[in-house]
């Protein structure tokens, strides 16, 4: 499989996932007339666009539930940004997205190690634009971080932010089609009489809501009324597994 960015053909394993059917370490498919490749990681990729788009990455929530008294290892940047720069190594993308909560609160950035800072910088260095969108975690990424600070981005008529928009706005419609995070989708699954959940891709006609990228967050099932509220039209899910994404709904 080729998944270089910048131009170049990408070819991802499963071309237009339409059935359910086994796991991939990437899938293909179409979403508000945008080629969108579900990774396995949990980062989406815009071939069109050379884009890699991840969500919720929550720096720092380790450290600062150890500053709470919880008793977590306090390693979980140093693991979110191991995987994601293999994404980001693997697609080559011209630009990175990050949808919002990429720092878990506001004192995130000071709290962070010496050692994860200079990674998150070459990190950086490896796309020619990284976007940090604000989130509700963090508003603004700190100073430290290499990129523009967006409230959103428009690709081809889709807007990219951290909630969608009719969320932030009670009572409207949504007037274009979203790829949002926010949300940690979880898909729910029983087989053979026991029953599993993982971080999934959550998508119908016009709203695209992608997994929590980040090492320690948590997941909201799919099938709770708050996010089937979301959509306009039954979603389709894609559960991440041992490093494939598989379409289980």
């Amino acid at each position: 499989m080729n998944r270089r960015g910048n131009g170049v053909a990408v070819r991802p394993e499963g071309e237009a996932a339409d059935g359910i059917g086994a796991g991939r370490s990437s899938l293909s498919i179409r979403f508000a007339g945008l080629g969108v490749i579900l990774d396995g990681s949990g980062a989406a990729y815009l071939p069109d666009h050379a884009t890699l788009i991840v969500s919720d990455l929550h720096f720092e929530k380790g450290s600062g539930a150890a500053a709470r008294g919880r008793l977590v290892p306090a390693l979980d940047s140093h693991d979110t940004l191991a995987r994601l720069r293999l994404a980001v190594e693997a697609w080559r993308p011209r630009c990175v997205v990050c949808l919002g909560d990429s720092f878990h609160d506001g004192a995130a950035g000071t709290r962070m190690a010496a050692a994860d800072r200079a990674a998150l910088a070459s990190l950086c260095a490896l796309a020619e634009e990284w976007v940090w969108i604000g989130g509700n975690h963090d508003p603004d990424a700190p100073d430290f971080c290499e990129g523009a600070r967006l409230h959103e981005l428009c690709l081809d008529g889709v807007v990219l932010r951290h909630q969608p928009g009719n969320c932030q706005k009670p009572g409207t419609e949504r007037v274009m089609p979203e790829i949002v995070g926010h949300y940690h989708p979880k898909a729910r699954l029983k087989a053979g009489g026991a029953g599993f959940s993982g971080p999934c891709f959550c998508i119908s006609d016009d709203l695209m809501i992608l997994p929590a990228f980040g090492t320690y967050t948590g997941g909201l099932s799919c099938s709770t009324p708050v996010l089937r509220a979301l959509h306009r039209s039954e979603p389709r899910l894609f559960m991440l597994h041992g490093g494939k994404v598989w379409r289980v709904a």
